[in-house]
């Protein structure tokens, strides 16, 4: 009898652990985005940096400057000691591209992942832009494109391989800055909003709802 009461209990016991697991898994699965609005000066290094990748992948300077409370967000600490480190370091600096005398004993920069992707985003950047403009797909704050209208196969296909690239990108800079992803996507969809044309979908916080709205952009 106690043998059995044993048994019982260890297969009662290894239910609940399965159940914690599979109701983690779900809950992870199915977590909305959330965008942390204690901005600081962590996130003005990430926009920073964005500016200097969407220059890259777009080929133009932006249209204008515009900061987290141009779209209903508290503005960015200008707490240095949150920004310090290797957050300061510059993604084009020295350290990304050795000097020429060290040419020979480098592998080529096609082979350094980010850039590999900012060169894959810039590639496909005139096609992005075209969705933008014919209000096809929006620029959301979650740092990727969200359709806007019924997409064809070939549109949904490009959609896809671009929040791909950028979701790559956002981690491997969440990586070398140690800031959260979701810091780092926002302060990328900041600096994409420098690069917009007037009737592109974007989206901002309203502070009165406490809500994220989509607008079409007319600044």
């Amino acid at each position: 009898m106690r043998r059995m009461h044993l048994v019982l209990l260890l297969a009662l016991t290894g239910s609940t652990i399965l159940i914690a697991c599979l109701q983690t898994k779900s809950e992870v699965d199915v977590k909305p985005v959330d965008i942390n609005l204690n901005i600081t000066g962590r996130l003005e290094v990430v926009i920073t940096d964005a500016r200097k990748v969407e220059e890259e992948i777009t080929g133009s300077k932006p249209k204008r400057t515009v900061r987290p409370e141009d779209i209903g967000l508290p503005p960015a600490s200008s707490d240095k000691s949150d920004a310090g480190g290797a957050m300061n370091a510059d993604p084009y600096g020295d350290t990304s591209f050795p000097s020429v005398a060290d040419a020979g004993s480098i592998v080529p920069v096609a082979s350094d992942p980010e850039q590999q992707l900012i060169e894959q985003m810039a590639a496909r950047h005139p096609q992005i832009q075209k969705m933008l403009d014919n209000q096809l797909v929006g620029e959301s704050h979650t740092g990727y494109l969200v359709s806007k209208a019924t997409l064809t196969a070939s549109q949904q296909s490009l959609m896809v391989a671009e929040n791909s690239d950028r979701l790559q990108l956002y981690k491997l800079e969440a990586a070398k800055k140690n800031a959260p992803l979701d810091q780092v996507a926002l302060g990328y969809y900041l600096a994409r909003l420098g690069h917009v044309n007037r009737g592109n979908w974007v989206d901002q916080f309203n502070k009165s709802t406490g809500s994220w709205e989509w607008f079409q952009w007319n600044r």
